[in-house]
């Protein structure tokens, strides 16, 4: 597309035919045409979800064997529980690094004052992925292990784009009684599979805490672009409660394959044209309405259609000049160039 812009720039310059006499208002025309062959440029490019996980669809408080996510329970110890007199949902209390907590099957309550302030919302849906707090030595509630926590969630592998690679998930501490949560996040790169923290680089700066209202985290990953990674979520707390992480998703920028493809199925003819120009398809495209657009950016001609895969335009009633036809469908909607002789 920017090679369309250069050539559109090309075309005004030859029509005006002295360069040192363009005014002001021609530059403006040109960057406004600019703009909108810049905007279908960017158009062009999609965000491609390379994955998107909000923990619904695996069994309640599974610690391990979730998909294809890894946990790794470095410290070993017993973990609390909480928000119940007596917690008899699967797991609890055991060694863990993190579970796939429900908080409705596990009748558990929130409270939002009294002796312990909690709020076990999930921030989508029903579940989410939880890190309790481990047992302390000398806590004198039971239990082993070393504390504080030493746990790390770890997404499955996936493989960055070239560009424009980001990672985003939501995160919250379950109650401020016992002070903010705290994390890493960290990268491993790879096809292996992580075992300890030394495999994972942290790309967080220092240690993270966790609102008690649902945030989201965001990070960019260009930084390892082509390679294949699996995101660690390292949580840190020490004597704390727990730790929810929800709605985790890794994206890429790509060129809109489908948009490309829908693009050069569509043909525009003739062009340039002088009276009527042909737009059409042997793909049963259904185009729905055609929009010439003119350098100013105002909407010159507009024609709409009953889905039909070939549509004729008369284009004798405007003047001769370069402008951008989008031609709207039910596959979608692109833009082309076209010059009025």
């Amino acid at each position: 597309m920017l090679v369309n812009y250069v050539a559109v720039a090309h075309v005004y310059v030859i029509f005006d035919n002295n360069l040192k006499n363009l005014n002001k208002s021609i530059m403006k025309k040109l960057l406004l045409f600019g703009a909108l062959i810049a905007g279908s440029a960017f158009t062009a490019n999609a965000q491609t979800v390379l994955l998107e996980d909000s923990f619904e669809t695996y069994q309640d408080f599974a610690i391990s064997g979730f998909g294809n996510w890894i946990t790794i329970d470095l410290d070993q110890s017993d973990t609390y529980t909480g928000g119940t007199e007596t917690a008899l949902w699967a797991n609890a209390g055991a060694p863990q690094a993190f579970i796939i907590f429900n908080p409705t099957t596990a009748l558990v309550s929130n409270a939002t004052s009294g002796e312990e302030v909690r709020n076990f919302d999930p921030r989508t849906g029903l579940k989410y992925a939880a890190s309790w707090a481990a047992i302390m030595p000398g806590d004198g509630v039971g239990g082993s292990g070393d504390g504080p926590n030493n746990d790390w969630l770890v997404s499955p592998q996936v493989t960055l784009g070239a560009s424009q690679n980001e990672v985003s998930f939501w995160v919250k501490s379950m109650s401020p009684t016992y002070d903010l949560e705290e994390f890493q996040v960290g990268v491993y790169t790879g096809t292996g599979t992580p075992s300890t923290s030394a495999d994972f680089t942290v790309i967080s700066t220092g240690t993270l805490t966790a609102p008690t209202t649902w945030s989201q985290i965001t990070y960019a990953l260009d930084a390892y672009q082509g390679q294949n990674v699996r995101i660690g979520i390292h949580c840190v707390s020490v004597d704390h409660y727990m730790f929810m992480v929800d709605d985790f998703r890794i994206t890429t920028q790509t060129s809109a394959g489908v948009k490309d493809q829908l693009a050069s199925q569509i043909s525009v003819y003739p062009n340039p044209a002088k009276d009527l120009v042909t737009v059409s398809n042997n793909n049963n495209i259904l185009v729905d309405g055609i929009q010439i657009i003119d350098v100013n950016g105002r909407t010159v001609k507009s024609v709409k259609f009953e889905g039909v895969t070939s549509a004729e335009v008369n284009i004798s009633d405007i003047s001769a000049g370069i402008y951008m036809m989008t031609i709207t469908s039910d596959k979608g909607s692109v833009t082309k160039k076209i010059i009025k002789n």
